[in-house]
């Protein structure tokens, strides 16, 4: 892998973008905007007094598991600066999907969608299709390098 292939690639931008993703508006009405980072902490202010008479006390605690997805972006730019493609690559197809159903839900819970979610949602289905593309390739690839090159009809070992 050349340098400019390791520092200039789609999985960096999809990296950055997740991160984008996140300092953008997720609620947008009129004056009261919300980036992606304050939703957790929003939402557990919300709920603490539902949360006094309810037997669930950790419902509030699924929320931060948004924060996953740009700890897993910032996770998947060091692996692949570093030369872990494959594993990074897996990393990114699983923060695909779950910024994918992260983005589904809050188009289902939030009144007015803010700029941040349509943007987390077209980075995830770009990244997930994108991956899928790579891999179909390189099954392309694969397959044609396990053929032995034959000459005159004899195979050369």
């Amino acid at each position: 892998m050349e340098k400019l292939n390791r520092y200039i690639s789609f999985e960096l931008l999809f990296c950055i973008l997740f991160i984008v993703a996140f300092s953008l508006p997720w609620l947008d009405m009129g004056l009261v905007k919300i980036v992606g980072w304050d939703i957790p902490d929003i939402q557990k202010k919300l709920t603490k007094v539902t949360n006094f008479f309810s037997r669930n006390k950790e419902s509030v605690y699924t929320t931060y598991a948004v924060y996953l997805i740009p700890l897993f972006s910032i996770i998947i730019a060091i692996l692949w600066i570093s030369l872990k493609k494959r594993t990074a690559r897996v990393l990114l197809f699983i923060t695909g999907i779950l910024g994918f159903v992260v983005s589904l839900n809050l188009f289902y819970k939030l009144p007015k969608a803010g700029s941040g979610v349509y943007l987390l949602t077209a980075t995830s289905i770009l990244t997930i299709l994108y991956l899928l593309i790579a891999l179909r390739k390189k099954k392309d690839k694969v397959e044609l390098i396990d053929t032995p090159p034959e000459i005159d009809g004899e195979e050369i070992v």
